[in-house]
């Protein structure tokens, strides 16, 4: 043995030994791209355990002392003033006022009641428990089982103290005119006419077409 090596030996110091370079591994091919999903919602897929839809709510219209009797639908107009639901204004009248029903905002003019929106105005059926100091022109009185309330523009209102509620359709309340919007559909062999969720028979009392409420909200 060389003497420099034994002595390197001796004190555990050895000549460090080049290191093999190995060669870099060939890079992984990327894997394609997903395809894109169609536009669109993406579809729910069925559930195991589908949920059962309960059945509508059946139709029982209240017996009424009127006997039914079918005349075409004609919508009334009650002024120049009056709009029927859905349509649009750009601007009201300065008699408009702001009523507000459980956190709402509706502008109200001469028996209609009207939404804010981008544009302009759009009119809504009457919201429940709204008041108004006076009763629009045109109004009509209707005693129900000695209540009585008044219609306008298919909207009925009750006495409040001294204001006027809006409340919902009494049943067997005869009026003589539906507003524009209400459908005509036939159940049982007989035609309803159905205006605000509200079920009316046609009827003749003293010899004018009327209908009759036979089932509210």
């Amino acid at each position: 043995m060389i003497p420099e090596e034994a002595a390197a030996q001796r004190f555990g110091h050895f000549a460090p030994r080049p290191m093999p370079i190995r060669p870099m591994p060939a890079p992984r091919p990327l894997p394609p791209p997903r395809p894109l999903p169609p536009p669109g919602p993406r579809p729910i897929p069925p559930h195991p355990y589908p949920y059962v839809r309960p059945y509508p709510v059946p139709f029982h219209p209240y017996p009424v002392p009127f006997p039914y009797a079918y005349h075409p639908f004609v919508p009334y107009v009650w002024g120049p003033t009056w709009y029927p639901v859905g349509f649009f204004l750009a601007t009201l009248t300065t008699a408009a006022i702001v009523i507000s029903v459980e956190n709402t905002n509706y502008n109200y003019d001469d028996g209609v009641y009207y939404v804010k929106e981008s544009s302009g105005y759009k009119v809504v059926p009457a919201p429940l428990g709204a008041t108004i100091s006076s009763l629009p022109s045109g109004y009509s009185t209707i005693t129900v089982s000695g209540t009585e309330y008044y219609y306008y523009g298919g909207t009925y209102y009750a006495k409040d103290t001294s204001k006027y509620k809006v409340v919902n359709a009494p049943v067997g309340a005869v009026v003589t005119h539906l507003p524009e919007g209400a459908e005509e559909k036939t159940i049982d062999d007989q035609k309803y006419m159905i205006y605000n969720n509200v079920y009316y028979q046609p009827i003749s009392k003293d010899g004018q077409d009327s209908y009759v409420v036979v089932q509210g909200k």
